[in-house]
């Protein structure tokens, strides 16, 4: 049984980074366009991979899911229309549909993004760490993807701030929702969200694949 199971989660994670290896070797072929305005497919079908494996299999995981999704788009609501946390920018149109100017997929991505970094950083740091010193490193692994996702979002029409640089603040508050997700999450979950060596297998590789992935778009653009 446990060979069957390594064998499905390796299967998974074959998948995890199909479209994101596809997608580079198209991009540094040329095409450029077209995969860029798929980039919101990779991110779906990571979110699809997460939530059957992380794995998402009750009602108090969904309940987080759904509660960091609306926190997350509530506060890229109130920073597009408003100008708070993040400074003066929108979203253009290659991260698919949106809900009065804000992609959905964003939501999502706040959402899984806040899971898999939290059960990383439970992983790296040492066994007995407060979970609010792991929250704040799972956060800072946050802010480390916006940081890569920065270097390239006007480029590729994902959302360009005005003036042309984000602000410190925006780095600031994505660290500071993290902080806050990361802590209602382990809050909620306790020692249970470390019980599971398939959940850091799959949260790794979700996180590595968008590093790889975008990292590679950065050198491209």
């Amino acid at each position: 049984m446990k060979t069957s199971q390594n064998k499905l989660i390796s299967q998974v994670i074959a998948f995890i980074w199909l479209p994101h290896v596809v997608g580079i070797i198209g991009i540094s072929l040329g095409f450029q366009e077209w995969f860029v305005q798929k980039t919101v497919l990779n991110l779906i079908a990571s979110f699809g991979f997460f939530s059957l494996y992380f794995p998402i299999q009750n009602r108090r995981r969904w309940m987080l899911l759904s509660l960091f999704f609306l926190g997350g788009m509530t506060a890229e609501l109130l920073g597009v229309h408003y100008g708070l946390f993040f400074g003066d920018y929108s979203y253009g149109a290659n991260l698919g549909p949106k809900i009065d100017g804000i992609p959905l997929i964003i939501g999502v991505f706040w959402a899984v993004l806040t899971f898999i970094t939290a059960r990383i950083a439970k992983a790296i740091l040492p066994r007995k760490t407060a979970f609010p010193f792991i929250a704040a490193f799972g956060a800072l692994l946050m802010v480390a993807l916006d940081l890569l996702l920065e270097l390239l979002a006007p480029h590729f029409d994902y959302w360009t701030f005005s003036p042309v640089a984000p602000p410190v603040e925006n780095y600031i508050s994505w660290w500071a929702f993290g902080f806050l997700f990361q802590l209602i999450l382990l809050g909620v979950e306790k020692d249970e969200f470390a019980d599971d060596p398939d959940s850091l297998r799959v949260s790794a590789h979700i996180y590595l694949a968008q590093v790889v992935f975008f990292g590679a778009l950065a050198l491209f653009r």
